[in-house]
């Protein structure tokens, strides 16, 4: 199933995104964010995952691209909408 892209913002310094953020708001009744920070030091990237229920994560997940980073945030988003999808559709049938 396919969703809509995330629409991120970055904030880059010397070419390098440090900070990248992502809100979703469906309805004013589900809201998720997903931020990651750039380690410089370990020169990895920290996605830090913000929602109800099994979408929060209570520690980062590290990831050795910004790309990877999005990417894992998209899968998370993916699975948390389809599983919201099944529960609607489910309560219309009945």
């Amino acid at each position: 199933m396919q969703f809509k892209d995330l629409e991120w913002k970055d904030v880059t310094s010397n070419n390098v995104i440090v900070c990248s953020h992502c809100e979703i708001n469906l309805c004013g009744v589900i809201k998720m964010e997903f931020r990651i920070n750039h380690e410089p030091e370990e020169d990895n990237y920290y996605l830090y995952v913000f929602g109800k229920g099994s979408l929060r994560r209570l520690q980062p997940e590290r990831y050795g691209s910004v790309e990877s980073a999005k990417n894992a945030a998209y899968r998370i988003y993916s699975n948390e909408m389809a599983r919201i999808k099944k529960a609607v559709d489910c309560l219309l049938v009945t």
